[in-house]
């Protein structure tokens, strides 16, 4: 653990948020994704699943103010956020809970993204397991609550379910792809899958 965090400190992209008071290192990974896809076109309704600590959220509100952002986690978010952003510290696998929050409200979105993660154990296989199995409850959000037309973004521990994960996300999407973004840690097994235009 001590390694890991010598080795975070010197990461460029750890330095870079902390000199431009940047939430987490994961804003740059969003960034990157979205500049050569643009994600996010004009005013956007946005779902952020497994949304704290905040960057992915902070990175949508920076680049258009006017987005309306709805983050989900089991875990609060301590920064302030000044945007359109509703927060709600829920559990993904309480899908019932989640599909009435939703459906109750009304809401749609014209993006999805999620860059959720399981506590990881050590155990690759275990945590690739349980990284799946979360990526596939954000992925099933896109069928009810995301627009024709709209985007999605999900990040998976890579393992042997993931050309699962990729084909389901793939069925609903006129274009489907793998990214590895800049920001991520070359060592790591963390894979993004972006769908772009639902069908």
């Amino acid at each position: 653990m001590k390694q890991w965090y010598k080795t975070r400190k010197k990461d460029p992209f750890y330095i870079k948020a902390k000199k431009n008071d940047i939430i987490s290192r994961a804003y740059y990974k969003l960034e990157e994704i979205d500049k050569k896809y643009n994600l996010f076109k004009n005013q956007k309704k946005i779902l952020d699943v497994g949304c704290s600590p905040g960057g992915w959220t902070q990175y949508i509100l920076k680049k258009n103010p006017k987005n309306k952002i709805v983050g989900i986690d089991l875990l609060p978010i301590d920064h302030q956020l000044e945007g359109e952003f509703t927060f709600y510290i829920m559990d993904l696998k309480d899908t019932s809970a989640i599909n009435k929050l939703l459906t109750k409200s009304n809401y749609t979105f014209d993006s999805i993204v999620s860059d959720i993660a399981p506590n990881t154990s050590g155990n690759q296989f275990l945590d690739q397991t349980n990284s799946y199995n979360l990526s596939m409850l954000s992925a099933q959000l896109i069928e009810k609550y995301l627009n024709k037309g709209g985007n999605f973004l999900v990040k998976n521990f890579q393992g042997e379910d993931t050309e699962k994960l990729f084909k389901f996300t793939k069925s609903h999407f006129c274009k489907t792809l793998y990214i590895k973004p800049a920001a991520s840690d070359k060592k790591s097994k963390e894979i993004y899958i972006l769908g772009l235009e639902k069908k």
